[in-house]
């Protein structure tokens, strides 16, 4: 069975998530490492998450947002291109 073709956005979303949780990061002065610590995650999983290159599932969101101290919804607010 051939595989599902991959939505047009989902590139661009990714991104989009990571970069806002970078920034949400940053504005924290944390570094990826404490992020990691706080939120039970491996450095290199935030390093991917923030590159694009992973997507996080709903639970994990949740535990990214309470880590940082925000609402789940803040990780999804970034600025229209």
């Amino acid at each position: 069975m051939p595989a599902s073709p991959v939505h047009p956005l989902l590139a661009e979303n990714r991104a989009r998530f990571g970069h806002r949780l970078a920034a949400l990061r940053q504005s924290r002065e944390w570094t990826q490492e404490q992020l990691a610590e706080a939120s039970g995650f491996d450095r290199k999983t935030i390093n991917r998450i923030e590159n694009g290159r992973h997507s996080p599932s709903l639970d994990r969101v949740f535990v990214l947002a309470d880590a940082l101290g925000v609402a789940p919804l803040e990780l999804f607010r970034w600025p229209e291109s």
